[in-house]
């Protein structure tokens, strides 16, 4: 059991926490815990006996030449994780694959209907009689040449293939626009295609009804979600609980990152630590809080056996978000300190320039270099100036500061990391205590004994811990601060209050980091108190199956897609938007007709990157099935198995020209790897025979073993390529052994043959996929990022107008109920562009904005949200005085203060959506706006308390620090957005000092 926990650690080791020169193998490579190797050994055991089915005689005879399926479906949709989503992905599957069945016999009968029985009955005179020459001529019997001469289109008819194609592209246009919408669907958009194009390419050649054309097709779907299925129950089965159990205890060694990092900032200050390492470190524990979500929701459905009911887990869920949101706080305050300090280096770079330039300016002053916000940035560098502390870095006296800091702290910090060792054992025990492992009444009591002396120490080092800082603050700040008269008009220096503010902040940071690790360890004491004994746990609802299916809210079992609403679409009212809008007084003067609004809703719903999408899933349809139904290409598009172009040109289509681009390159790569692999396991295992299925069977076991493992640990960027491989192995080592033990009309050989083939199919597909994807114009994910980050700019300002709203509304003031949805919504809308905007690289688009400038877009977004949610929440519990006092420091409330910010978030909001440059004059930095407030004559002072022992060790007094730097750090953030938006669309209307004086 340590050993299978010590194994799994690895995995979860933080980035900003490696070593630097210690080697490290590829994530694809780092999955050989025990763990992980369970997970393997259950995806690979089904596949291979499905593959096996391939080499059986009874199978091969009577499933037809598309054996291979069962082994397709379970690599593209493995039980590598919880058995009943699992379950959840295999049904939407099966009712793509039975919907299309159902429509196809439904567009079959119209088909047959729409023929004239006299012409029927004339050509199948005909076709008897050909068939009869053919069979004399060829030496073959009349039925099989009567069905090569259907095959080669002599019974077709036109108005039974025009039926056909209306019934089978109203289907794909309504699966696509399902597919689009919500990405749950996905795998069953791909399987009810292929079902779907079987009726699409044949109902047209065929005289009579054939109720089992795709019979074979369901046949291995069902055969291969059933192999997948009963892997997943008896190979090492994994309940919701015990997987949310995993997940949690991942969670609880992530989140000890911060505090040690914590540590490493007294002792060798921010130089060794990189921003990119922290904010990869910040993206690994979010990961594992979005992996684990869905899991929690299907909490109630759950089956398990251990000693913990799933209400039991479930009860742990809200003490864990809550210790997870503030080590997040606190590695926030780590990278903002380090960007912080690179944004000051590259300032001082900029003034560097600037004082070079006008030591080197020549009479001809016409050839002065400018910088995009140059006059933004001069007055960002006055600001600095005025923030710069009399302790400058390497001081003698911020080292001992720091020092002795840290000696408070350490104790407080090691008592916390011994705790949540603590519970990530506890939680160990509990999560893999079974039958034969189970935990013994010692090794329980001994658990109980560690945990009650560690919430003694915890809450003992949070008090010590708090007492002992503020001492430590009244002793270095007060001095200074009490200098300075409430009743003059002189108020601190910046750099007085700034040092303060963050170090309380810090203070606050870890006290609510150890509160919260005590009311976690406190829940885990009382579960192992009452988890005396192993039990069989059922489910307590099935309510939310049938919701998680038809919605769009819950992660899907894979997404193979980028799945974003469009940013153009009209918003759908939810409560929440409703609320929101209602709070922040939204009016409206005219509306349009019931007439004019149903008119442009139909508009949008036709021409959205949805209904795009869909029109040209139809068109790539129609073009590449085409030869199908002509009588000079029937045969030859039989022959050539024309239906896997098909096949490739409706998956290749993709919402999005970024992603598509992205995904050409995958699939190609995908088929020449999944082509060499197949030749090799064909050759090896056959030689130059017809193919030995004993030798073959062997051989698949390997091959397999690498195709699963690629599919289920390759990262995501990698998925199409690995279910390609997967598919192009497949065809060719089943196609070949088909061609040599049950040859029939259109065989395509075996070996490189059949490669070949497959590649051409592949460019076939892939080129007209290209065509109706470019033209008439290709759908930019660019703009599609810009718009969608422009929303999210929307959103933020109403998220602001709210908090406005209740910040000194004591009737309204729940401001701490709404803040999180609303925040958590909008940081999961954002961080789902990730994706989406790592592929802008590889699109040729005229658009400003490139993968680099949206990121930054996206992560100062993430930060006004981030401070906007925690004022949001400080706004109902900080108290009405400490609130007064941060609007009358800052000018909160003040309404031209107000128009400013909504002016510049509103400038930027266009300035994405259309890529037009902003001005360069603009009521900017705002910071300075805040601070010239704060010394202005006119501003109420009065209300301002003094700077006194028992304010400082007053709790609320940490709050409004916390209040006042989240506040500012909004204002600094949105000012850094100008700087990058007019970095990527320019600057107009140039009418600054600096370039009167140029010009």
């Amino acid at each position: 059991m340590a050993d299978s926990q010590q194994d799994h650690s690895t995995a979860v080791r933080p980035a900003a926490l490696r070593t630097a020169g210690a080697p490290r193998l590829p994530g694809f490579f780092n999955h050989f815990s025990g763990h992980d190797l369970k997970i393997f050994f259950r995806c690979f055991v089904g596949a291979w006996v499905g593959s096996l089915l391939m080499f059986i005689r009874p199978s091969l005879h009577n499933l037809g030449t598309a054996t291979f399926f069962a082994c397709l479906v379970q690599l593209i949709i493995p039980p590598n994780g919880i058995v009943f989503i699992h379950v959840l992905g295999v049904v939407s599957v099966l009712l793509g694959v039975f919907f299309a069945y159902a429509w196809g016999i439904l567009g079959m009968k119209a088909a047959l209907a729409a023929r004239s029985t006299a012409d029927t009955t004339a050509r199948l005179q005909l076709l008897q009689q050909a068939a009869i020459t053919q069979a004399n001529q060829t030496g073959i019997s009349p039925a099989d040449a009567a069905q090569r001469l259907i095959y080669d289109g002599f019974m077709l008819d036109i108005r039974a293939t025009v039926v056909v194609y209306c019934f089978a592209c109203v289907f794909i246009y309504v699966l696509a626009r399902l597919r689009a919408s919500n990405p749950k669907m996905v795998f069953a958009h791909l399987f009810g295609s292929i079902t779907i194009d079987l009726f699409l390419i044949y109902t047209p050649l065929i005289p009579s009804f054939e109720g089992s054309l795709p019979l074979p097709i369901v046949k291995l779907t069902l055969a291969g979600v059933g192999l997948s299925f009963v892997s997943s129950i008896i190979f090492f089965p994994r309940s919701t609980s015990h997987t949310v159990l995993d997940s949690m205890r991942d969670m609880v060694r992530l989140v000890k990152v911060p505090l040690e990092l914590t540590g490493q900032f007294f002792l060798k200050d921010s130089d060794g630590l990189d921003i990119n390492s922290l904010r990869q470190t910040r993206a690994e524990i979010i990961a594992v809080v979005r992996q684990v979500e869905p899991a929690i929701a299907f909490l109630p459905l759950d089956f398990s056996m251990g000693y913990l009911d799933p209400r039991d887990v479930e009860s742990l869920v809200a003490p864990m978000q809550k210790l997870v949101a503030s080590t997040l706080t606190l590695l926030e305050f780590q990278i903002n300190r380090v960007h912080r300090e690179v944004r000051t280096a590259d300032l001082m770079k900029f003034q560097q320039r600037i004082e070079i330039s006008e030591v080197d300016i020549t009479q001809d002053t016409t050839q002065r270099s400018r910088h995009v916000g140059h006059h933004q940035l001069s007055q960002l560098m006055e600001i600095l100036d005025a923030f710069s502390s009399p302790y400058s870095r390497g001081d003698p006296h911020k080292d001992n500061l720091l020092k002795e800091f840290s000696g408070i702290s350490t104790m407080t910090i090691t008592s916390c990391l011994e705790s949540q060792d603590l519970i990530a054992e506890c939680i160990h025990k509990l999560n893999h205590g079974h039958w034969p492992s189970r935990i013994s009444a010692t090794e329980r009591q001994d658990l109980l004994d560690r945990i009650q002396p560690s919430l003694d120490s915890l809450q003992t080092a949070r008090t010590s811990f708090v007492n002992q800082t503020t001492e430590f603050f009244l002793r270095e700040y007060l001095p200074v601060l009490e200098n300075y008269s409430v009743q003059s008009s002189q108020l601190p220096a910046v750099h007085d209050l700034h040092d303060l503010v963050l170090g309380m902040v810090l203070q606050e940071n870890l006290s609510t980091v150890l509160g919260e690790t005590e009311v976690l360890l406190q829940q885990v004491f009382v579960i192992l108190q009452n988890a005396t004994r192993i039990r069989l746990w059922v489910p307590s609802s099935l309510r939310y199956a049938l919701a998680w299916t038809t919605g769009d809210k819950g992660d899907a079992p894979v997404k193979a897609q980028i799945n974003e609403p469009d940013p153009d679409k009209p918003e759908a009212s939810t409560k929440a938007t409703a609320d929101l809008r209602m709070r922040n007084k939204y009016h409206h003067p005219q509306r349009r007709s019931g007439f004019a609004q149903g008119v442009i809703g139909v508009y949008h719903w036709f021409t959205g990157s949805e209904g795009l999408f869909a029109l040209r899933m139809v068109v790539v349809s129609i073009a590449l099935s085409i030869p199908a139904v002509i009588p000079r290409t029937a045969g030859f598009y039989y022959r050539e198995k024309g239906l896997w172009a098909l096949i490739m040109g409706q998956t290749g289509l993709l919402v999005y020209m970024a992603d598509f681009t992205f995904s050409v390159i995958s699939r190609l790569l995908g088929t020449l790897i999944g082509g060499v692999l197949a030749l090799v396991a064909w050759y090896v295992g056959s030689g130059n025979g017809p193919g030995n299925p004993y030798g073959l069977g062997a051989v698949m076991a390997v091959m397999v073993a690498i195709l699963m493992w690629a599919r289920i640990w390759c990262s995501f960027a990698l998925l199409q390529a690995s279910i390609m491989a997967a598919a192009t192995f497949l065809l060719i080592i089943g196609f070949s052994y088909d061609d040599q033990h049950i040859p029939q009309y259109g065989s395509t050989g075996h070996g490189y043959v059949v490669f070949w083939k497959r590649l051409v199919l592949v460019l076939t597909g892939v080129a007209a996929a290209l065509v109706v994807q470019m033209f008439p114009s290709p759908p930019s994910a660019a703009r599609h990022v810009s718009r969608t980050l422009s929303k999210s700019l929307r959103e933020i300002s109403d998220h602001y107008a709210l908090l406005l709203s209740v910040w000194e509304n004591p009737i309204k003031n729940d401001g701490q109920a709404v803040a999180e949805p609303l925040t958590l919504g909008l940081a999961y809308s954002l961080l789902d562009l990730e994706g989406l905007i790592k592929l802008l690289r590889f699109e040729v688009s005229s658009s400003w904005f490139t993968s680099s400038n949206t990121d930054q877009v996206k992560d100062l977004c993430l930060t006004l949200n981030r401070e906007i949610g925690r004022l949001l929440s400080l706004s109902s519990s900080l108290p009405l005085e400490y609130r007064n006092r941060l609007t009358q420091q800052c000018g909160m409330l003040d309404h031209r203060h107000i128009g400013e910010i909504m002016a510049v978030l509103a400038v930027c909001e266009q300035a994405l959506k259309t890529g037009h440059p902003l001005p360069e004059i603009l009521p900017a930095p705002l910071v300075r706006r805040a601070l010239e407030y704060r010394a202005h004559p006119s501003s109420n002072n009065s209300l301002m308390m003094e700077f006194t022992a028992e304010i400082v060790r007053d709790e609320n007094y940490r709050r409004f620090c916390v209040a006042l730097s989240s506040y500012f750090k909004f204002l600094w953030t949105v000012d850094e957005l100008v700087i990058v938006l007019k970095g990527a669309v320019g600057e107009s209307y140039l009418v600054s000092k600096e370039l009167t004086d140029v010009v």
